[in-house]
């Protein structure tokens, strides 16, 4: 079920990290024991927290202008779709996952790259065809979009 609602919950994968990390590399039926600390009480308790307290989510408009706003962290990547509609902001879907190992050690800069990039695949079928804005934290990436191809990172 947490997989599921993963969706309609804001920052899923930073919240449901410790959790994922204590069933890494266990199989279906695996017999063996898990550490249940402290630290993974708390963040049970806080999944099941937040999908009792969802966010409340809009229902896409044909008619809205369509925002991505994206962050990235050390850990994960996350996006949110929101919609202006009638002078006001309405999210209506929202994406995050952890980082793999490797992702984890990308520069700032490619991290938040990736959190566009990964959004906007995710989001593709609502963006498809329409003009939208992406909103970001990071400011040398919004020059990235507006310099040559030979001036930026090959990936």
């Amino acid at each position: 079920m947490l997989d599921f609602y993963r969706r309609f919950i804001p920052n899923a994968a930073e919240i449901q990290r410790i959790l994922y990390d204590l069933v890494k590399g266990k199989k279906k039926r695996d017999k063996s024991t898990i550490d249940w600390s402290e630290a993974a009480v708390q963040a049970f308790q806080t999944c099941k927290n937040s999908i009792a307290q969802a966010a409340v989510l809009a229902h896409p408009n044909s008619e809205a202008k369509l925002l991505l706003v994206v962050d990235a962290s050390n850990t994960g990547i996350a996006g949110t779709l929101q919609q202006i509609y009638l002078k006001n902001t309405q999210p209506f879907a929202l994406f995050s996952r952890k980082l793999t190992p490797a992702e984890s050690r990308y520069s700032t800069y490619d991290r938040e790259l990736l959190a566009v990039y990964s959004s906007v695949k995710h989001f593709r079928h609502f963006p498809e065809g329409r003009d939208f804005i992406i909103y970001t934290d990071h400011k040398p990436l919004t020059f990235a979009f507006q310099q040559t191809g030979d001036k930026t990172s090959p990936r």
